[in-house]
């Protein structure tokens, strides 16, 4: 959704939101405000020091620019239908990334590093709420309702280092568990 749209689609909705009153009002709170966001990553290419790979997620599929900013660098490439895209051997630089109207500047070393922590680890929290619910339902809807939150291990997208791995892990299992008490207590009625 482009920012001008979502605004005018946000505008119009809060101002009927106060027509109906305040119930409603809290209706709209609860509607995330943030737009989604492209990413872009620079990587060393292993075993060629002199090149790179630029990886990126969150554009919309078709076909994105890839430019250097620090030399004359530069390639388009294809947006699959995940958002994600891949420009193998580019050389070592600085990049951006701009397509469907969304622009990311490539980031590298340790900003990286922590985007790539912060998404594990933001990803794992979500998967865990949303697995522990629905496990949660299934059991609870078959009749178990004493059963006990059992998080599964977590499987990695991006690689983060080994706290933000932890901490994902962390961050799931926590998730997982309070969703899973979630659904037991809303639908083991006595």
């Amino acid at each position: 959704m482009y920012k001008r749209t979502g605004l005018m689609l946000r505008a119009s909705l809060l101002a009927g939101t106060l027509a109906c009153g305040p119930a409603a009002a809290a209706v709209y709170a609860a509607v995330p405000q943030a737009l989604p966001t492209a990413q872009c990553f620079v990587e060393p290419k292993p075993g060629d020091a002199t090149k790179s790979i630029i990886t990126g997620e969150g554009f919309k599929k078709g076909k994105v620019t890839v430019d250097q900013t620090d030399g004359p660098g530069g390639v388009l490439v294809t947006v699959g239908e995940d958002g994600k895209f891949t420009a193998n051997d580019q050389p070592n630089g600085k990049y951006t990334a701009s397509g469907g109207g969304l622009n990311a500047t490539c980031l590298s070393g340790q900003a990286a590093q922590d985007t790539v922590n912060k998404n594990a680890i933001d990803a794992a929290r979500k998967a865990g709420a949303a697995e522990g619910f629905t496990i949660g339902r299934e059991l609870a809807q078959a009749g178990n309702c004493a059963a006990k939150a059992e998080p599964k291990p977590l499987r990695q997208g991006l690689v983060p280092d080994a706290a933000a791995q932890k901490a994902a892990q962390e961050a799931h299992d926590a998730a997982f568990t309070s969703a899973f008490a979630t659904a037991i207590q809303r639908y083991c009625t006595d």
